[in-house]
């Protein structure tokens, strides 16, 4: 009885350091899994950065070995760690691209109680990371979900060229998207973009050589149930001269007057938020120009709710005139590369038109409303335009409008564990925005965020 006691007793030592080891290797593999997740994150940040392969290798290893991954053997004749950096990544579904990091992470675990277990080491982590295009590819969005006829319309004096994104219409009408300009050289859209709309198209999208989807998904609305701006902290402006500064510049503040540059003096916008009560108009012969700026136009009524017999008016963005307007959303914060948002409530149109030149560097989202083009020169860079409808009008030479859309990417940067198929190599996947130089990933929150997924 006493043997047969004492061999149970082994096995159940056995067993208790089984259990013990076991856990040991699986903290290490979720710890070596997130170093591998972070370092390849730490990659994919310097490539959405612009840099260099050599550079994203250098910044994933600094980051292993900030966590405390640093090789120190890769042959594991004496059983240490091993880091090895990939860039593009030579293995899975990411391999060769050049927007991707793969880092993986080998270390051999010290079992404590039974030697034999390291029959089962090294424990592998493996994770691949980069930035992605989140936006669809649309650098135009025609919101409108209803049997809208012209949803998005060019017509046949527009001279619009797109590049960096596309062009979405969400109308289900068998003419949603109409193309009335029949010269090519005019109405262009950077490969491999081209035009999307749930319902028809008419026109001359084929002989302009813009390929298109009909019957295309519709989408949603992207900026949808975006934050407004508070006026907490701003200054009620009833009239231009109440918000200037010594300089005669006009100041961030809640206008319940015309924010108008008519006239022939010039008018400055310091930077900073613009709450517009009563529209904008930039009629005249005066330069208006504008850096850091964000324009947010609402209800005369704003912030208080709108509810039956609660009523409130909108005024009119119409920048227009015959001089030169240049305006440049922020570039840090909440309202980060957004230039012109229009309250929901608001179905007054956001226009761009006269004989001047405008120069816009940032989104416009006017959701309920339409967006129309009718100028001779206008230009949006590292923009997104999403309106619930899309009107482009003239355009005759000499005097030509150059309408670019520059749409730059929204990445998202994934660091994803796609390892083999070893007990150790079980992966976890992870989901990060990164706050974006381009206008319309509209950095809604100014962090970077990570959540895990399944």
């Amino acid at each position: 009885a006493l043997i047969v006691f004492a061999i149970l007793m082994l096995a159940l030592l056995f067993l208790i350091g089984l259990a013990i080891d076991a856990g040991q290797l699986y903290s290490n593999k979720r710890m070596e899994q997130e170093a591998a997740d972070s370092a390849a994150f730490a990659g994919a940040v310097i490539l959405y950065q612009g840099g260099t392969g050599a550079q994203a290798i250098d910044a994933a290893t600094a980051d292993a070995t900030t966590n405390g991954y640093t090789t120190d053997d890769c042959t594991f004749t004496s059983g240490q760690t091993c880091v090895t950096v990939n860039w593009p990544p030579t293995s899975g579904s990411f391999m060769a691209r050049l927007d991707h990091v793969e880092v993986i992470i080998t270390r051999q675990v010290k079992t404590s109680l039974v030697p034999a277990e390291a029959a089962f080491n090294p424990v592998r982590a493996r994770g691949v990371a980069g930035a992605e295009n989140v936006n669809s590819g649309y650098a135009v969005m025609a919101l409108d979900r209803g049997n809208t006829t012209k949803s998005f319309w060019a017509q046949s004096n527009a001279d619009v060229h797109l590049n960096g994104g596309g062009i979405l219409v969400n109308s289900i009408a068998a003419n949603a998207a109409e193309n009335d300009q029949n010269n090519s050289g005019r109405f262009t859209v950077q490969n491999p973009y081209g035009l999307d709309v749930a319902g028809g198209v008419s026109g001359s999208w084929v002989g302009d050589g813009i390929p298109y989807t009909a019957g295309h998904n519709q989408m949603p609305d992207p900026f949808g149930n975006f934050i407004t701006p508070p006026q907490a902290g701003l200054p009620t402006c009833n009239s231009l001269a109440a918000c200037q500064d010594g300089a005669g510049n006009q100041i961030p503040g809640v206008y319940t007057t015309n924010l108008g540059g008519a006239g022939n003096n010039n008018m400055v916008l310091n930077p900073g938020i613009y709450i517009l009560k009563a529209g904008m108009d930039t009629a005249g012969n005066a330069n208006v120009t504008g850096t850091g700026v964000f324009i947010y136009n609402t209800y005369s009524i704003y912030p208080t709710p709108l509810l039956p017999g609660v009523l409130g008016t909108c005024g009119q963005v119409e920048l227009s005139g015959n001089a030169s307007t240049a305006l440049s959303a922020m570039t840090t914060g909440t309202w980060k590369n957004l230039l012109v948002y229009q309250d929901n409530h608001c179905a007054d149109e956001v226009a761009i038109e006269g004989n001047g030149s405008f120069t816009g560097t940032g989104s416009f989202y006017v959701p309920s409303a339409t967006f129309r083009f009718n100028g001779n020169n206008a230009t949006l860079i590292g923009s997104q335009l999403i309106a619930n409808q899309v009107d482009l009008e003239k355009g005759s030479p000499p005097s030509r409008p150059f309408f670019f859309f520059y749409a730059a990417s929204s990445p998202s940067s994934r660091a994803r564990s796609l390892g083999g198929s070893e007990p150790a190599a079980r992966s976890r996947s992870w989901k990060t925005r990164i706050p974006q130089p381009a206008a319309f990933a509209l950095s809604r929150r100014p962090r970077i965020a990570a959540r895990p997924s399944a």
